[in-house]
């Protein structure tokens, strides 16, 4: 199984390389990472809650309130303290999620829902509806300048699958984390802080977001209360088209890396070709739809029913 997306991804290359002559072209395959690294980072977060059996449909209005928030501390006290703010205003929204979630018994999808709903009133409020103009000149730079070759907001989101993937891989958390969403009943009995887990996932979700955001604000130059609109179908997509079940428990970030691949070269092959982004959409969903069935055979086969 985790053979088909990348022979798919190798098949749906070759056809739009015939399709299309500037495809194979570095110019295009740079854009291609560029547009990738945000939902990238996006991603890699949604990976935590999904393998805790969670859910965050709030990343997209997270990604719009720190581009505002970002935009408006960097207009006055600088990059690196709007890049801060950011962060610290992702992670907020992350950690409040948890709370939600572990605290009040209020189940991910309502909660997340919730909060996307109030982030993204909060997001338009605090902007007047309008972009944010005025951003450092240097800070756009982030979205065109290379390191050893390669585009920053790559660099920026191959850091983050890093740190991610080393997380899962090798630490207590990370393997507190799969056991939490693999059954959570045996993981509270073994003496894991469940709910502590779960709040930290989303932390960590709503930071990525927060990565995601300073990668696309810095692409279009302003703090935008609308941007990320699409992410939360894109990164649920991404995730589970990379093998994460959403049963929980079971998945790797890496995988996860291919699903973005996947999404954000279909994404761009299909724009060569003219192709309306509301008909991408519909693409993805239905990409959505064939790998939730295929999961939920794969959880069929391996319980035996």
């Amino acid at each position: 199984m985790e053979l088909v997306l990348p022979l798919v991804t190798v098949a749906m290359i070759a056809f739009f390389a015939a399709s299309s002559e500037v495809f194979l072209s570095g110019q295009n395959f740079r854009n291609i990472g560029v547009a990738a690294a945000g939902l990238a980072a996006v991603a890699f977060g949604q990976t935590f809650v999904i393998l805790t059996a969670g859910l965050d449909l709030s990343v997209g209005s997270v990604v719009a309130l720190t581009s505002v928030v970002s935009a408006f501390v960097m207009r006055e006290y600088g990059i690196a303290a709007g890049i801060a703010a950011a962060l610290a205003c992702g992670a907020s929204v992350g950690l409040l999620n948890g709370f939600i979630i572990t605290r009040l018994r209020v189940s991910p999808f309502i909660a997340t829902l919730a909060t996307l709903s109030v982030m993204s009133g909060l997001a338009l409020n605090l902007a007047g509806g309008v972009p944010i103009l005025g951003l450092p000149p240097e800070f756009s730079l982030i979205a065109y300048q290379s390191v050893l070759g390669l585009p920053v907001p790559v660099v920026i989101a191959a850091v983050t699958l890093l740190a991610a993937e080393v997380t899962l891989r090798t630490t207590k958390f990370g393997r507190h984390l799969r056991a939490v969403g693999g059954n959570e009943e045996a993981a509270r009995l073994s003496g894991i802080p469940v709910e502590k887990i779960r709040i930290v996932a989303y932390a960590f979700c709503g930071l990525a977001a927060a990565i995601g955001s300073i990668i696309l604000t810095a692409r279009v130059a302003s703090g935008q209360p609308t941007l990320g609109a699409t992410l939360p179908l894109e990164s649920i997509a991404a995730v589970v088209l990379g093998g994460v079940s959403l049963a929980g428990g079971r998945g790797s970030v890496v995988n996860v890396a291919v699903g973005v691949t996947f999404i954000s070269i279909l994404a761009n092959g299909l724009n060569l070709l003219n192709i309306s982004s509301y008909t991408q959409m519909m693409i993805i969903g239905l990409a959505l739809i064939v790998a939730v069935a295929l999961d939920q055979a794969n959880m069929r086969r391996l319980s035996g029913n």
